[in-house]
């Protein structure tokens, strides 16, 4: 938990405090920081943000009623446990949404924007080929939001979140061994390749994909019960 932590941000004074610390949870949680079943106690997440319990508290519920974290009798809150049902679902939800994305922001994404994710793909291969997989994740996250915040539509980008932060805690499940294979790695020059030809159907497709490649690692995951071995 204190490791997980420790990537967080500091929060100021100068903004509402639980709206600060819920945009900190909601990063770090999309990033895969998180593992799925571990336990967010409101006074390590305050600690950690060097905030006081109360916007801490709220913050914490908040992300709870959304069902991005599980909110149990006793009010402890954890980071929901991974079944084949939810996994399937969001998979299903991700390829619409994420697929739409793609192909709004294929007529609206600057060049520069194509060559900054161009440029975070190569810091991901990079940090896949080190093993440091805590900066894969954010620097995967980045690559994603980079392209669907180009499609303009913001109500869905943030759909797309929602999304992200129920499923984001599942990097910590298939990794490390989904970076032992290539597919992933290489399924992102794809994507980089239909961003810079501008075509929308082959970025939707190399991007369902990428969302089916990591959905298929995590079921392999949990039929085979290893789900917790690094636990």
């Amino acid at each position: 938990m204190a490791t997980a932590l420790e990537g967080l941000t500091p929060i100021g004074r100068s903004e509402t405090l639980a709206q600060m610390v819920r945009s900190q949870l909601k990063e770090a949680v999309m990033a895969g920081r998180f593992s799925p079943g571990e336990k967010l106690t409101i006074r390590g997440v305050a600690s950690a943000l060097n905030v006081s319990l109360t916007p801490t508290r709220e913050a914490l519920y908040n992300l709870a009623s959304e069902r991005v974290l599980e909110l149990r009798p006793d009010g402890s809150v954890y980071v929901p446990e991974v079944t084949e049902e939810r996994v399937i679902e969001l998979t299903k939800i991700r390829v619409a949404l994420e697929g739409l994305a793609s192909r709004e922001a294929v007529d609206k994404i600057s060049d520069a924007e194509i060559t900054r994710i161009a440029a975070l793909n190569n810091e991901i291969v990079k940090a896949d080929a080190k093993g440091e997989y805590s900066k894969l994740f954010s620097l995967n996250w980045q690559f994603h939001f980079g392209i669907y915040q180009a499609s303009g539509m913001q109500q869905l980008v943030r759909m797309i979140e929602g999304c992200w932060m129920m499923s984001g805690s599942y990097l910590n499940v298939i990794y490390p061994k989904y970076g032992e294979v290539s597919d992933g790695i290489s399924n992102h020059l794809q994507i980089v390749r239909a961003l810079q030809k501008r075509d929308g159907e082959r970025l939707a497709s190399a991007l369902n994909m990428d969302i089916n490649l990591a959905a298929d690692a995590l079921l392999s995951a949990i039929q085979h019960e290893d789900l917790y071995k690094r636990h």
